[in-house]
């Protein structure tokens, strides 16, 4: 069923497209693979970025002291959808267009309403294509990390990118919402630099931006994981039970912050992962607003929380997640207690795990 579920999901990530632009493709999850063990790394491990297809990339789990796990796979896959948007709005953007939509992996379908500068039209050919190439990597940075964040939410209530097993046991896991931001941040990056390949460029930058958390071995990955083990999680894929989420996803003050095992190199100051700014949209005098409809089998239970007492289809991303995801950290309390989002062991006062080095 395993093998399956993965054939199933690389088939999808290959042959899905939108619009004359190759669509991002999914990565699988490392809880996909728990069943024979998570799989971790450093950063000389990691293979080489390939936006198009799988062969090269190694999508593990790194530990990090100043962030706590980062999730390739979702660090990849945010970054692609970030280029991917950023495609979409700059060609929208540069025909002028005032309304588009889009699909990222998700079955949901974004609308974007974009009101330009008075002076648009007075702007010569190279500053409208200056003006909208960094305007569309503002955007593309921040609808992909929407696209995340409904991700996550529409996986609480059991949706699955393959359709055979849901996805809700990694929903909100630890170090998704931070991997998903950071990956958006990195896709900025090489757009503004623009100096290389993409997936040239997604490569040397990984490995350069990882550096600065202080990426640990593999060895010490695995006692972070052993430290937790029965208390943010017990069981296996598909059997896992998650008794942490971080449903933090810098809405309250615009970073996010990550969830790091107590006593792994806890003197280590964190590294919050700060939102983007979009002050691009200002500078030109740009002005937008994203709404999306739902489109996937759980909709109904997501559209009930914002809807409660009339039919409602259609979401404010900025608005609306917030109240969402308010509602699924309150159902999580309720299952699983009132610490569900704190980081924290019961043994936390045992000694820190010594270490001679920190990257």
């Amino acid at each position: 069923m395993q093998g399956l579920a993965f054939l199933i999901l690389l088939f999808c990530s290959v042959f899905v497209h939108a619009a004359g632009v190759r669509s991002p493709r999914l990565r699988p999850s490392p809880y996909f693979g728990s069943i024979s063990g998570i799989k971790y790394s450093d950063l000389k491990d990691l293979g080489k970025h390939n936006y198009d297809f799988f062969l090269g990339e190694k999508n593990p789990l790194v530990y990090t002291a100043k962030a706590g796990y980062i999730d390739i796979g979702h660090l990849r896959e945010s970054a692609d959808r970030a280029r991917y948007l950023f495609e979409i709005c700059n060609e929208n953007i540069v025909k002028g267009n005032r309304e588009f939509s889009y699909k990222v992996i998700e079955q949901a379908v974004y609308q974007v309403m974009i009101e330009y500068p008075d002076n648009w039209h007075q702007l010569s050919d190279t500053e409208r294509r200056a003006a909208s190439r960094e305007v569309s990597i503002d955007l593309g940075q921040y609808f992909a990390q929407q696209s995340t964040i409904w991700h996550e939410i529409v996986t609480w209530y059991g949706y699955s990118s393959v359709g055979l097993l849901s996805e809700q046991p990694s929903s909100f896991s630890w170090e998704d919402t931070y991997s998903d931001l950071l990956g958006t941040k990195l896709a900025a990056m090489v757009l503004r630099e623009n100096s290389k390949s993409y997936n040239e460029a997604m490569t040397e930058i990984i490995a350069r931006e990882l550096t600065k958390l202080g990426p640990q071995s593999p060895k010490i990955a695995r006692k972070a994981t052993d430290r937790i083990k029965g208390q943010w999680y017990s069981g296996r894929y598909p059997f896992l039970k998650m008794k942490k989420r971080n449903f933090d996803v810098g809405i309250d003050d615009g970073a996010i912050s990550p969830f790091r095992v107590p006593g792994i190199l806890s003197d280590t100051p964190e590294a919050v992962c700060v939102l983007p700014p979009m002050d691009s949209l200002s500078k030109y005098g740009f002005e937008m607003n994203l709404k999306m409809r739902p489109k996937e089998s759980q909709k109904k239970q997501v559209l009930k929380i914002i809807y409660p007492k009339k039919k409602g289809v259609v979401l404010q991303p900025d608005i609306h997640f917030p109240i969402i995801i308010d509602h699924i950290r309150q159902e999580a309390i309720r299952k699983v207690g009132w610490n569900v989002d704190k980081p924290s062991l019961d043994n936390t006062a045992s000694s820190e795990v010594a270490f001679s080095k920190v990257n």
